[in-house]
Protein backbone atom coordinates (compact mmCIF):
# COMPACT_ATOMS: atom_id res chain seq x y z
CA UNK A 1 0.00 0.00 0.00
CA UNK A 2 1.29 3.46 -0.98
CA UNK A 3 2.43 5.69 1.87
CA UNK A 4 2.30 9.46 1.82
CA UNK A 5 4.32 12.16 3.53
CA UNK A 6 3.60 15.85 3.87
CA UNK A 7 5.47 18.83 5.20
CA UNK A 8 4.23 21.94 6.99
CA UNK A 9 7.24 23.84 5.75
CA UNK A 10 9.31 22.99 8.80
CA UNK A 11 8.81 19.34 9.68
CA UNK A 12 8.08 16.23 7.68
CA UNK A 13 5.10 14.10 8.73
CA UNK A 14 4.20 10.54 7.79
CA UNK A 15 4.03 8.01 6.47
CA UNK A 16 0.23 7.92 6.09
CA UNK A 17 -2.21 5.85 4.17
CA UNK A 18 -4.63 7.60 1.83
CA UNK A 19 -7.34 7.65 4.51
CA UNK A 20 -4.89 8.75 7.19
CA UNK A 21 -3.62 11.59 4.99
CA UNK A 22 -7.25 12.72 4.48
CA UNK A 23 -7.55 13.13 8.26
CA UNK A 24 -4.51 15.41 8.58
CA UNK A 25 -4.65 19.18 8.90
CA UNK A 26 -3.59 19.83 5.38
CA UNK A 27 -4.64 22.27 2.65
CA UNK A 28 -4.61 22.30 -1.10
CA UNK A 29 -1.25 24.09 -0.88
CA UNK A 30 0.32 21.48 1.39
CA UNK A 31 3.29 19.77 -0.23
CA UNK A 32 3.15 16.00 -0.41
CA UNK A 33 5.64 13.32 -1.36
CA UNK A 34 5.47 9.59 -1.91
CA UNK A 35 7.78 7.09 -3.42
CA UNK A 36 8.04 7.70 -7.14
CA UNK A 37 7.78 11.50 -6.94
CA UNK A 38 10.96 13.36 -7.72
CA UNK A 39 10.11 16.44 -5.61
CA UNK A 40 7.70 17.63 -3.00
CA UNK A 41 4.49 18.57 -4.85
CA UNK A 42 1.40 20.58 -3.94
CA UNK A 43 -1.55 18.45 -3.02
CA UNK A 44 -3.76 20.16 -5.61
CA UNK A 45 -1.29 19.20 -8.37
CA UNK A 46 -1.55 15.48 -7.74
CA UNK A 47 -4.31 13.80 -9.76
CA UNK A 48 -4.39 10.67 -7.63
CA UNK A 49 -5.15 12.82 -4.56
CA UNK A 50 -7.96 14.81 -6.21
CA UNK A 51 -10.48 13.17 -3.92
CA UNK A 52 -8.75 14.78 -0.94
CA UNK A 53 -8.23 18.08 -2.75
CA UNK A 54 -11.90 18.33 -3.72
CA UNK A 55 -12.99 17.70 -0.15
CA UNK A 56 -10.96 20.67 1.12
CA UNK A 57 -12.35 24.21 1.01
CA UNK A 58 -10.28 26.84 -0.82
CA UNK A 59 -7.75 28.52 1.42
CA UNK A 60 -8.65 31.99 2.65
CA UNK A 61 -6.26 34.70 1.57
CA UNK A 62 -4.21 36.18 4.35
CA UNK A 63 -4.55 39.81 5.33
CA UNK A 64 -1.14 40.46 3.87
CA UNK A 65 -2.17 38.98 0.53
CA UNK A 66 -5.34 41.08 0.53
CA UNK A 67 -3.37 44.24 1.27
CA UNK A 68 -0.85 43.41 -1.44
CA UNK A 69 -3.66 42.79 -3.94
CA UNK A 70 -5.35 46.07 -3.02
CA UNK A 71 -2.07 47.91 -3.42
CA UNK A 72 -1.58 46.28 -6.81
CA UNK A 73 -5.07 47.32 -7.95
CA UNK A 74 -4.56 50.85 -6.63
CA UNK A 75 -1.24 51.11 -8.44
CA UNK A 76 -2.84 50.00 -11.71
CA UNK A 77 -5.65 52.53 -11.24
CA UNK A 78 -3.14 55.30 -10.55
CA UNK A 79 -1.24 54.38 -13.70
CA UNK A 80 -4.47 54.57 -15.69
CA UNK A 81 -5.65 57.78 -14.06
CA UNK A 82 -2.33 59.60 -13.90
CA UNK A 83 -2.42 60.92 -17.50
CA UNK A 84 -5.84 62.44 -16.85
CA UNK A 85 -4.69 63.89 -13.55
CA UNK A 86 -1.55 65.24 -15.16
CA UNK A 87 -3.59 66.88 -17.89
CA UNK A 88 -5.82 68.48 -15.29
CA UNK A 89 -2.78 69.68 -13.34
CA UNK A 90 -1.21 71.08 -16.51
CA UNK A 91 -4.44 72.87 -17.44
CA UNK A 92 -4.80 74.24 -13.92
CA UNK A 93 -1.15 75.33 -13.90
CA UNK A 94 -1.51 76.97 -17.32
CA UNK A 95 -4.65 78.78 -16.18
CA UNK A 96 -2.95 80.03 -13.01
CA UNK A 97 0.06 81.19 -15.03
CA UNK A 98 -2.19 82.97 -17.55
CA UNK A 99 -4.18 84.72 -14.83
CA UNK A 100 -0.96 85.73 -13.04
CA UNK A 101 0.58 87.15 -16.21
CA UNK A 102 -2.66 88.95 -17.07
CA UNK A 103 -2.81 90.45 -13.58
CA UNK A 104 0.82 91.60 -13.84
CA UNK A 105 0.13 93.15 -17.26
CA UNK A 106 -2.89 94.99 -15.88
CA UNK A 107 -0.90 96.24 -12.90
CA UNK A 108 1.98 97.28 -15.17
CA UNK A 109 -0.46 99.04 -17.50
CA UNK A 110 -2.04 101.03 -14.69
CA UNK A 111 1.34 101.89 -13.17
CA UNK A 112 2.57 103.05 -16.57
CA UNK A 113 -0.59 105.10 -17.13
CA UNK A 114 -0.27 106.59 -13.67
CA UNK A 115 3.38 107.48 -14.26
CA UNK A 116 2.50 109.07 -17.60
CA UNK A 117 -0.30 111.04 -15.98
CA UNK A 118 1.98 112.21 -13.16
CA UNK A 119 4.64 113.21 -15.71
CA UNK A 120 2.04 115.13 -17.74
CA UNK A 121 0.77 116.92 -14.62
CA UNK A 122 4.32 117.87 -13.68
CA UNK A 123 4.95 119.34 -17.14
CA UNK A 124 1.62 121.12 -17.19
CA UNK A 125 2.15 122.65 -13.74
CA UNK A 126 5.54 124.00 -14.83
CA UNK A 127 4.21 125.53 -18.05
CA UNK A 128 3.99 129.25 -18.64
CA UNK A 129 3.10 131.65 -21.44
CA UNK A 130 6.00 132.35 -23.78
CA UNK A 131 6.96 135.62 -25.37
CA UNK A 132 6.85 133.80 -28.70
CA UNK A 133 3.99 134.02 -31.19
CA UNK A 134 3.47 130.27 -31.57
CA UNK A 135 0.15 130.95 -33.31
CA UNK A 136 2.18 132.25 -36.27
CA UNK A 137 3.70 128.77 -36.71
CA UNK A 138 0.29 127.09 -36.30
CA UNK A 139 -1.35 129.20 -39.00
CA UNK A 140 1.60 128.66 -41.36
CA UNK A 141 1.40 124.91 -40.73
CA UNK A 142 -2.29 124.85 -41.73
CA UNK A 143 -1.55 126.90 -44.86
CA UNK A 144 1.27 124.56 -45.88
CA UNK A 145 -0.78 121.36 -45.53
CA UNK A 146 -3.74 122.97 -47.33
CA UNK A 147 -1.54 123.32 -50.42
CA UNK A 148 -1.44 119.50 -50.50
CA UNK A 149 -5.18 119.13 -50.06
CA UNK A 150 -4.98 118.23 -46.37
CA UNK A 151 -7.79 119.84 -44.36
CA UNK A 152 -7.95 118.38 -40.86
CA UNK A 153 -10.50 119.53 -38.34
CA UNK A 154 -9.31 122.63 -36.51
CA UNK A 155 -9.27 122.11 -32.76
CA UNK A 156 -11.33 124.14 -30.33
CA UNK A 157 -8.41 124.32 -27.89
CA UNK A 158 -4.87 125.35 -28.79
CA UNK A 159 -2.20 125.47 -26.09
CA UNK A 160 1.47 125.99 -26.90
CA UNK A 161 3.60 127.04 -23.94
CA UNK A 162 7.07 126.84 -22.54
CA UNK A 163 7.56 124.24 -19.76
CA UNK A 164 10.47 123.92 -17.35
CA UNK A 165 11.75 120.55 -18.55
CA UNK A 166 15.17 121.33 -17.10
CA UNK A 167 13.60 121.24 -13.62
CA UNK A 168 11.80 117.90 -14.11
CA UNK A 169 13.49 114.59 -13.35
CA UNK A 170 14.44 112.62 -16.48
CA UNK A 171 13.08 115.39 -18.73
CA UNK A 172 16.09 117.63 -19.35
CA UNK A 173 16.71 115.90 -22.72
CA UNK A 174 13.21 116.71 -24.01
CA UNK A 175 13.00 119.59 -26.53
CA UNK A 176 9.24 119.52 -26.86
CA UNK A 177 6.26 117.28 -26.27
CA UNK A 178 2.78 117.06 -27.78
CA UNK A 179 -0.20 115.94 -25.70
CA UNK A 180 -3.05 116.27 -28.21
CA UNK A 181 -2.26 113.38 -30.54
CA UNK A 182 -5.40 111.46 -31.56
CA UNK A 183 -7.55 114.23 -30.08
CA UNK A 184 -8.84 116.36 -32.96
CA UNK A 185 -10.32 118.92 -30.58
CA UNK A 186 -7.01 119.89 -29.04
CA UNK A 187 -3.51 121.10 -29.77
CA UNK A 188 -1.43 120.89 -26.59
CA UNK A 189 2.31 121.36 -26.98
CA UNK A 190 5.00 122.20 -24.43
CA UNK A 191 8.42 123.49 -25.54
CA UNK A 192 11.65 123.46 -23.57
CA UNK A 193 12.69 127.16 -23.39
CA UNK A 194 16.38 126.22 -23.18
CA UNK A 195 16.04 124.32 -26.43
CA UNK A 196 14.09 127.09 -28.14
CA UNK A 197 16.65 129.74 -27.20
CA UNK A 198 19.53 127.53 -28.34
CA UNK A 199 17.96 126.51 -31.65
CA UNK A 200 18.38 128.59 -34.76
CA UNK A 201 15.51 129.34 -37.12
CA UNK A 202 15.59 126.05 -39.14
CA UNK A 203 15.68 123.93 -35.99
CA UNK A 204 12.84 125.92 -34.42
CA UNK A 205 10.73 125.16 -37.49
CA UNK A 206 11.71 121.51 -37.36
CA UNK A 207 10.72 121.35 -33.70
CA UNK A 208 7.35 123.13 -33.89
CA UNK A 209 6.30 121.42 -37.14
CA UNK A 210 7.32 118.05 -35.70
CA UNK A 211 5.05 118.56 -32.66
CA UNK A 212 2.21 119.98 -34.78
CA UNK A 213 2.41 116.93 -37.05
CA UNK A 214 1.76 114.83 -33.92
CA UNK A 215 -1.23 116.86 -32.73
CA UNK A 216 -2.82 117.95 -36.01
CA UNK A 217 -2.04 115.00 -38.29
CA UNK A 218 -1.85 112.35 -35.53
CA UNK A 219 1.52 111.11 -36.79
CA UNK A 220 3.91 109.02 -34.69
CA UNK A 221 7.68 109.36 -34.53
CA UNK A 222 9.71 107.42 -37.06
CA UNK A 223 12.20 104.83 -35.88
CA UNK A 224 15.49 106.30 -34.72
CA UNK A 225 17.48 104.71 -37.53
CA UNK A 226 19.88 106.12 -40.16
CA UNK A 227 17.45 105.78 -43.09
CA UNK A 228 15.04 108.20 -41.38
CA UNK A 229 17.63 110.86 -40.61
CA UNK A 230 16.66 114.19 -42.20
CA UNK A 231 12.91 113.48 -42.15
CA UNK A 232 10.53 115.73 -40.21
CA UNK A 233 9.27 112.93 -37.90
CA UNK A 234 12.76 111.73 -37.04
CA UNK A 235 12.83 111.77 -33.21
CA UNK A 236 16.42 113.04 -32.76
CA UNK A 237 16.04 116.46 -34.37
CA UNK A 238 18.79 117.90 -32.15
CA UNK A 239 21.19 116.33 -34.66
CA UNK A 240 19.79 118.74 -37.29
CA UNK A 241 21.91 121.62 -35.99
CA UNK A 242 23.48 122.22 -39.39
CA UNK A 243 20.20 122.02 -41.33
CA UNK A 244 19.12 124.99 -43.44
CA UNK A 245 15.66 126.42 -44.09
CA UNK A 246 15.74 124.91 -47.57
CA UNK A 247 16.34 121.47 -46.04
CA UNK A 248 13.48 122.04 -43.59
CA UNK A 249 11.12 123.04 -46.41
CA UNK A 250 12.13 119.99 -48.44
CA UNK A 251 11.65 117.70 -45.41
CA UNK A 252 8.24 119.13 -44.44
CA UNK A 253 6.92 119.06 -48.00
CA UNK A 254 8.07 115.45 -48.43
CA UNK A 255 6.04 114.55 -45.34
CA UNK A 256 2.97 116.46 -46.54
CA UNK A 257 3.11 114.72 -49.92
CA UNK A 258 3.18 111.35 -48.15
CA UNK A 259 0.26 112.30 -45.88
CA UNK A 260 -1.73 113.71 -48.81
CA UNK A 261 -1.39 110.45 -50.74
CA UNK A 262 -3.04 108.61 -47.83
CA UNK A 263 -5.45 111.47 -47.06
CA UNK A 264 -6.91 111.48 -50.58
CA UNK A 265 -7.16 107.68 -51.01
Amino acid sequence: MKKYFYTDGVDKHGPFTFEELRQQKITRETKVWYFGLENWTKLSDLDELKAITNSLPPQLKSNQEIVEKQEEITKEMNIQLSPSKNRKKLKRGALIAFVSILALCIVFFFIKRQNQYNFYQEIKSSAYEADVDFNFYVEKFYRDIAVYGIFPKKPTTSIIKFAKFDHITDATHIHGISCGINDDDKIEIYINPSTWNAFKKPLRYYLIYHELAHDVLNLDDLANSPENEGKLMFPAIATYEAKTMDEFIESSHALFEEVAAKWND
